[in-house]
């Protein structure tokens, strides 16, 4: 089978290496399982599916759900939520709407953005 190169994000890659090993495959074929099942889960079209997605979207309360769909149902609203922390810059947002931003920097010293001001480190 014909590979092609692309760009996982460092969360999943390190949390598939971590199950990897515990399912006897590598970060690689990991990933890929991980792919197959969340495309059969958005590709399924069953009532169980399409009830489990509108939990996750907010459209149906969880208890709506048997506690195996549940569980795919947090699975999915986990796997989106790390996908948006993963993404976020709450210091550089909160210092765009005019907020005092802190957080540690690579070399675990803190550094304060105040709006209107430079980064002081201390």
């Amino acid at each position: 089978m014909a590979t092609i190169p692309t760009r996982i994000s460092e969360d999943v890659s390190t949390a598939a290496a971590a199950v990897a090993r515990d399912e006897h495959r590598s970060t690689s074929e990991q990933i890929n399982y991980w792919v197959r099942v969340g495309m059969q889960v958005e590709r399924s079209t069953t009532a169980t599916s399409r009830m489990t997605l509108a939990v996750v979207t907010g459209r149906a309360p969880f208890s709506t759900l048997p506690p195996q769909q549940r569980a795919i149902a947090h699975s999915l609203i986990d796997a989106d939520l790390s996908r948006r922390v993963a993404a976020a810059q709450f210091g550089q947002d909160a210092h765009d709407d005019g907020k005092t931003a802190v957080y540690l920097d690579d070399d675990g010293r803190v550094v304060q953005m105040a709006p209107g001001s430079e980064r002081q480190r201390s």
